[in-house]
């Protein structure tokens, strides 16, 4: 993972199947193609060049434009499903509306299957710029994922006992009032009390979930495309009928070297958080409405 802003896509143009209608030209986000006497070629753009958003390639009505590099190959181009079948305003918000976090678990498996159409519905999740900075880690059944709790709870207790108060009374005014404030009366105790749950036999970080994701970052992408990338696979879950919870305290696993090195993840990267999954142990009957802290229409 990671890659570098000198690094460009690369466009190519079939002159014979282009009919120049220009609508590549109109939908590059970098005005990297540009239409001359009735036909498109590639230039160098305003900024970075070619991104490898694949616009271009997606809007062609003759197919004559292919992209590659920055990760992206031709064959990614892929063919949209019927209008029929996609999900409509009312659909998308009974989803939303539907969904809650889970804390309670059947011991039922999630099937593989499942755990792998979550993950193509996560990747279609926007970037901040392409490609994909974003992995994924699945945990598929209840061993892996207690496995990562132990051992985050490790991570989690040191963190708790480093952050004491003559510690923290250093740091206020360098963090300010209130992420002071966050780390003396939330962060601080939540570090704690997590590895004691755990040794009194609860589970309150995973929640012996079943199945799990841990979502990490490169270097070069956004911080919120993690959180974007665990929503989308957040409601295709629900979708599928399966319960799930955002854990955002697996932040703090980003300077914990040996499980990142365990897991796969790039020295580099920082952790995000982590999807628990699984088949609910509850049912909600009624939904409950939430209200932003403000909408303001300018």
């Amino acid at each position: 993972m990671g890659f570098s802003l000198q690094e460009h896509g690369l466009p190519t143009i079939d002159a014979a199947a282009c009919t120049g209608c220009g609508q590549c030209v109109r939908t590059c986000p970098d005005e990297v193609l540009v239409r001359e006497n009735g036909k498109v070629t590639v230039g160098h753009g305003l900024l970075v060049g070619c991104i490898a958003c694949g616009h271009c390639m997606a809007v062609c009505p003759s197919g004559a434009i292919r992209v590659s590099g920055r990760g992206m190959r031709p064959d990614d181009r892929i063919e949209l499903p019927p209008a029929d079948r996609r999900a409509t305003a009312d659909q998308l918000e009974a989803l939303a509306a539907s969904r809650r976090s889970m804390r309670r678990f059947q011991p039922r498996d999630v099937p593989r299957e499942a755990l792998e159409r979550i993950v193509r519905v996560a990747a279609t999740a926007p970037m901040g710029i392409p490609p994909h900075e974003v992995g994924i880690v699945v945990f598929p059944d209840r061993a892996k994922v207690q496995a990562l709790a132990a051992e985050a709870c490790e991570t989690f207790e040191r963190m708790g006992r480093f952050f004491r108060p003559i510690v923290l009374a250093m740091m206020r005014p360098f963090v300010g009032k209130h992420q002071y404030e966050a780390f003396r009366d939330f962060i601080r105790p939540l570090l704690l009390m997590l590895p004691r749950a755990r040794r009194q036999g609860r589970d309150v970080f995973t929640y012996d979930a079943p199945a799990a994701m841990l979502f990490h970052i490169g270097p070069m992408g956004d911080p919120a495309d993690c959180a974007i990338v665990a929503t989308y696979a957040m409601l295709a879950a629900e979708s599928l009928g399966l319960g799930s919870c955002m854990l955002g305290t697996s932040v703090a696993l980003t300077r914990d070297k040996r499980l990142k090195a365990k897991y796969g993840i790039p020295a580099e990267n920082k952790v995000g958080v982590t999807l628990v999954l699984g088949y609910p142990a509850v049912e909600f009957r009624h939904g409950i409405r939430r209200r932003l802290a403000s909408v303001e229409y300018a």
